[in-house]
């Protein structure tokens, strides 16, 4: 009998240390995973890494200060964009300064006819826009843009991440032409007179994690001097940052 109870007792006690020392492991990796929770969000802890390097751009394109008599079609007038960008963080402050290379494509769907006149003082063209004379169903002037951006970034020390990109870009037309359709058929006129292959101007964006509400004005002029003067381009539209 007494050795039953010997047996009992030891039995009861090895469960009761093996309940205690699964309650302490436990309880440490808790702590563990606690410690790790915090410092992962702790701003004195945080480490500024690389973001926001894929950039893809659903744009509104088109001119501004056109003439009166020139009607842009906002609906029909989309352009894309695309960049891949460098991301340098400022050691483990919120901002960083990047740099790239895009590509933009700018579209210009509207009445207006590209009409070229001889100059009469200087030897060549002069190209003036003027309202088509006939029926069409389409009328677009496209424009392929190589560019190089440069930007000024904020970013929050947050988990999802509330973000400002401010910066401008310059680029070169590397690629221009006008689609018509009407009623003799549909042509493409490639390499259009008096265009200014320089762009340059400065952009703005904002938003939350992947998704930025985006902005560009260009300082550059659509045309040369043998072209209308003060009409310069503009981009409009929504960002997705994958990356």
């Amino acid at each position: 009998m007494r050795f039953v109870l010997h047996i009992t007792f030891l039995f009861n006690l090895c469960v009761f240390f093996s309940q205690a020392q699964i309650k302490k492991d436990t309880l440490q990796k808790v702590n563990l995973l606690k410690k790790k929770i915090e410092s992962e969000f702790d701003i004195k802890n945080y480490k500024s890494d690389p973001h926001d390097r894929l950039i893809f751009e659903l744009n509104h394109t088109g001119f501004l200060n056109l003439t009166p008599t020139i009607k842009q079609d906002n609906l029909k007038s989309i352009g894309f964009n695309f960049a891949f960008m460098f991301d340098k963080p400022i050691g483990n402050s919120n901002f960083s300064f990047a740099y790239g290379l895009g590509l933009l494509s700018h579209n210009f769907h509207s009445n207006a006819d590209f009409v070229y006149v001889k100059d009469s003082i200087k030897t060549g063209l002069l190209t003036t826009l003027k309202p088509f004379d006939r029926p069409y169903t389409l009328n677009r002037f496209a424009q392929k843009i190589l560019e190089v951006p440069l930007e000024f970034r904020f970013r929050t020390k947050t988990d999802k991440q509330f973000k400002i990109h401010l910066g401008g870009k310059i680029g070169y037309v590397v690629n221009d032409f006008r689609s018509i359709k009407d009623n003799d058929g549909k042509i493409r006129l490639y390499h259009i007179k008096n265009i200014n292959k320089l762009r340059y101007g400065v952009n703005f964006r904002i938003g939350y994690e992947q998704f930025c509400l985006t902005a560009t004005y260009y300082l550059s002029e659509v045309f040369n001097s043998n072209g209308p003067s003060g009409i310069t381009p503009y981009t409009i539209g929504i960002a997705i940052i994958p990356y």
